[in-house]
């Protein structure tokens, strides 16, 4: 007997629902994030971005994210207490200096509880990689503007990204989670590449932090190939070269915030290395020394207004921005919330311990950050979202990087 309309439309109704219970957790944060991603990425383009719709994609974002971790997550009794105290701070932040980031930070890890962190990377790849390849193709043909900039280091060139720097540091990030993904499977040439990479983007760019970090992606997981794959290599060698990263390798993150907020505290025009520092460094110190001066330290933050380079060629009037991340999330998001950050990403380092390849991440994007604002923004650094994932399993001589991610570390 053939079925009616309302017999095939009750049809329809049960499949979905049927799908709708087959969507996984996972698959529901991915689909957030990526979106979430998208915009942020596709924002600091020179691409047009039209208002609504990027409300849109956040609000979409967020949604299937929160509808992840109420419908999949379950929660132990600490775990729960500490998002809490999380959900608390992140409260405070928004109250007292009015800034969402802290929000949606602690919405993506919660979000991201159980989900494999090797697809998380593999998304960053697939959506920063493609925005950045089409702006800077985009740039090239003429279809939006490459910014270039004329000073003292020559021409600087943005490739279709807001500022030449941006586009340097997506390249460094870009090809920090490729090499990690890749880990025991890297070879000679990838070393080789990145090393001649980090001088085209000197050449093109004058981003002097970047190319540096991008050289030093390629010295940092070189050595250890060397090491791991040469019959020359004294077992003591290897074996301490280990032993460094895995009790030292921890603590990248808090040593350089340490390091920068005492630096730029301490910072006096007396002092001859310390001028010669913020003058290397484009006057970050000068500059994060008048933050603390004019604003001072709060437990959970406050409003202050930054106006950086961006977008145009000229320079802006009354130029106020704080590039290092420490002192930057220490001013506008305060003490607690910067020691928390801090504390999430030694948990970080003590849950992936066992890989040796994050620990050379983490301790990379912990000097980056001294001189740039990162460490917090979606576009750039999907290492800050690794507190609840699940971590790599790493083989000894298996590329994880084109393969879904199986094994689990202990």
């Amino acid at each position: 007997m053939r079925e009616g309309p309302e017999g095939e439309g009750m049809n329809t109704v049960k499949t979905m629902l049927k799908d709708c219970r087959n969507i996984s957790g996972e698959s529901l944060f991915l689909l957030g994030y990526m979106i979430y991603l998208g915009r942020a990425v596709w924002t600091s383009t020179m691409f047009p971005f039209p208002g609504r719709i990027s409300t849109l994609c956040l609000l979409s974002a967020m949604v299937l994210i929160t509808l992840k971790i109420v419908f999949f997550d379950r929660y132990s009794v600490t775990l729960l207490f500490g998002i809490i105290a999380l959900v608390l701070c992140a409260g405070g932040v928004l109250a007292l200096g009015h800034y969402m980031n802290a929000v949606f930070w602690l919405l993506v890890v919660m979000g991201s509880k159980d989900v494999d962190f090797g697809k998380m990377l593999k998304s960053y790849l697939l959506v920063a990689g493609t925005i950045v390849f089409l702006a800077f193709w985009s740039s090239i043909i003429g279809i939006i503007e490459n910014l270039r900039y004329h000073g003292g280091r020559g021409v600087r060139n943005s490739f279709g990204i807001i500022y030449t720097t941006d586009f340097a540091a997506y390249i460094f990030f870009l090809l920090l989670i490729y090499f990690y993904l890749k880990g025991p499977a890297l070879r000679v040439y990838h070393y080789l590449g990145a090393a001649v990479l980090s001088g085209v983007v000197y050449y093109f760019c004058r981003a002097r932090v970047d190319s540096i970090c991008i050289l030093m992606v390629a010295v940092v997981f070189g050595i250890h190939g060397f090491l791991e794959h040469t019959k020359y290599a004294l077992p003591r060698v290897r074996r301490g070269w280990r032993w460094i990263w895995r009790t030292f390798g921890l603590f990248s993150i808090p040593f350089w915030a340490a390091m920068s907020v005492a630096v730029t505290y301490y910072f006096k025009e007396e002092n001859a290395l310390l001028v010669w520092l913020d003058k290397w460094f484009s006057n970050r110190l000068t500059l994060g020394k008048q933050g603390l001066d004019e604003f001072g330290f709060t437990l959970f933050g406050q409003t202050i207004e930054m106006n950086g380079n961006g977008g145009s060629t000229e320079w802006p009037e009354n130029y106020f921005f704080i590039d290092c991340s420490y002192v930057h999330v220490l001013l506008r998001f305060g003490i607690v919330f910067l020691l928390i950050l801090v504390s999430a990403y030694v948990v970080c380092c003590w849950r992936n311990r066992c890989d040796i390849y994050f620990l050379f991440a983490i301790a990379l994007v912990a000097i980056n950050c001294v001189i740039a604002h990162h460490i917090l923004e979606v576009a750039y650094n999907p290492f800050a979202y690794a507190l609840l994932t699940v971590p790599l399993g790493r083989a000894a001589a298996d590329s994880l990087l084109w393969k879904d991610i199986g094994g689990r570390n202990g």
